[in-house]
């Protein structure tokens, strides 16, 4: 396991390397610390839901570095990009109809998830890979996210490159809104009031 910073000159050949062998890695984001992989790579889905302690059956969080690649993934109409448009890059975790390209870890009843993460790691190395991640926070099932990277590098030894911070976000996990629903449901957190609306 290699520590390095998000400003370190390696970062974005690392980042590369690792999703193109099968690698697990610990991102910073605009809320907690994610841990992930490349979207479809069966190997870093299996490490993760293992050092997680994670059932199968849960879907991840697709991570995205924009807002244009959601359409990638998702079918929506204008009023949704709206929504997307206002609220991302930002601490927040849409609920979106699936496209037939969405990964299938990231998919549960034709729905998945999404994040593009308002933090310069993915708006600068992750933009320039242009790759998705699946991704989720930091923590054994069922506990709460970690911030510590001395915790982190205990627990979760089993990573093959931790990016740390130079300033983490919030501390919270992104709330969740159902956006296949209108007015949208909050499935995690508080929703913004003019989200409501």
């Amino acid at each position: 396991m290699l520590v390095i910073t998000e400003n370190d000159t390696r970062v974005k050949e690392m980042v590369e390397n690792l999703l193109e062998t099968g690698g697990v890695f610990i991102f910073p984001t605009d809320t907690v610390y994610g841990i992930g992989g490349g979207a479809w790579d069966e190997r870093a889905l299996d490490k993760v839901r293992r050092l997680k302690g994670r059932d199968p059956s849960q879907p991840l969080t697709l991570h995205l570095p924009s807002v244009n690649a959601i359409k990638r993934f998702a079918v929506y109409d204008d009023r949704v990009q709206e929504v997307l448009d206002k609220f991302l890059p930002g601490p927040m975790t849409f609920i979106l109809p699936a496209s037939g390209q969405a990964p299938p870890a990231t998919v549960l009843r034709g729905k998945v998830g999404i994040r593009v993460p308002a933090h310069p790691f993915f708006e600068s190395i992750m933009s320039s890979i242009d790759r998705p991640l699946f991704g989720t926070s930091v923590n054994r099932s069922g506990c709460a996210p970690l911030s510590d990277i001395e915790q982190i590098i205990e627990q979760f030894s089993g990573v093959d490159l931790i990016v740390e911070a130079l300033e983490l976000g919030t501390g919270i996990a992104s709330a969740i809104a159902d956006l296949t629903v209108f007015p949208p449901r909050a499935l995690r957190g508080k929703l913004p009031k003019s989200l409501l609306q």
